[in-house]
């Protein structure tokens, strides 16, 4: 999956995942019946250009991540919601510590994938400006 992802404003950088999911596995929740699968992605999220608004923050490297948890779907048609722990290789103001907590929210089609993903620390390490993206990906 690629795109591009936002923090705090007008910072914009480049976003790249690479992602394994295992087999589905049924389960019933509050009458719905749901199928959960777990997953592991390897990440990258690019620097930010260094300009006169931000010389001086920690924002302008990348930041490389690995994370794992689990993909829950069945509650709207392809639609899945993705939930992660991630360990993080750099920090910048957006990803300050070295665990983040990977939320998305996608939909996947037969070879393809479209996701909006959040990445924070829930405030447990200041700052925690976090990492807001959208990404296409392809399945094969």
């Amino acid at each position: 999956m690629g795109g591009r992802s936002k923090t705090s404003g007008w910072r914009w950088a480049d976003a790249a995942f690479f992602a394994a999911v295992g087999d589905a596995r049924p389960f019933t929740l509050g009458g719905h019946d749901l199928t959960w699968a777990p997953e592991a992605e390897l990440g990258w999220i690019g620097p930010r250009p260094v300009n006169a608004r931000n010389v001086h923050e920690y924002m302008t490297h990348p930041v490389w991540m690995a994370m794992g948890g689990a993909r829950v779907s069945g509650f709207w048609r392809q639609a899945f919601l993705g939930f992660d722990v991630a360990l993080t290789k750099n920090r910048t103001g957006a990803l300050s510590s070295p665990y983040e907590f990977v939320s998305t929210l996608g939909w996947q089609g037969t070879h393809y994938l479209l996701a909006l993903r959040h990445i924070s620390n829930a405030s447990f390490h200041e700052p925690n400006l976090g990492e807001t993206m959208l990404l296409v990906g392809f399945r094969f």
